[in-house]
């Protein structure tokens, strides 16, 4: 499930990964669904029961269903036919995030934050960064500012800074 950030609207996506009689991974997108009702492991459930009938799928195919965490999800992938796995990425996000929440993480990207969004959000302070960059022979990179939801954006973000911390200083 995603939502549009535009407009607020959610979607369902169903994705088929499959080997073929040589081993070669093959991957398609099936279905990208709206879904306007309530987020409920049951009217989940129901939509995700309905794909294999859309595509002739013989639901013994289906090995497993890759999902995120959430209560929802996960009720209605185990009420229904299919076996649920955890996505690795997004459990790997949650233990991150977790770590990064600590007292001594969270004072650092605080201020790594603040740090990134002066410089992102001013003319004149992106300017002077580029000066310094050019002086201190550094390379021409912009500070990267991070997205919760992008697993490994506050690991750029940090990143980038470590490049820059001579200009920044």
């Amino acid at each position: 499930m995603w939502t549009n950030i535009n407009n607020k609207e959610s979607f369902l996506s169903f994705t088929a990964h499959w080997l073929d009689d040589s081993f070669k991974y093959h991957h398609g997108v099936l279905q990208m669904k709206h879904f306007p009702e309530t987020h409920t492991a049951n009217n989940i459930k129901n939509c995700l029961e309905e794909v294999p009938t859309l595509w002739d799928i013989d639901t013994t195919k289906i090995h497993a269903v890759v999902r995120d965490n959430g209560r929802n999800v996960t009720k209605a992938i185990d009420d229904s036919v299919f076996k649920g796995v955890p996505c690795f990425i997004h459990t790997l996000q949650l233990a991150i995030n977790t770590l990064l929440k600590h007292d001594t993480m969270a004072q650092i990207l605080v201020k790594s934050r603040r740090i990134v969004t002066h410089f992102n959000h001013s003319n004149q302070a992106q300017s002077k960064l580029w000066d310094l960059q050019q002086e201190l022979n550094l390379s021409h990179h912009q500070l990267v500012q991070d997205v919760c939801t992008r697993w490994n954006s506050t690991y750029y973000m940090i990143s980038r800074l470590f490049e820059q911390k001579r200009a920044v200083s």
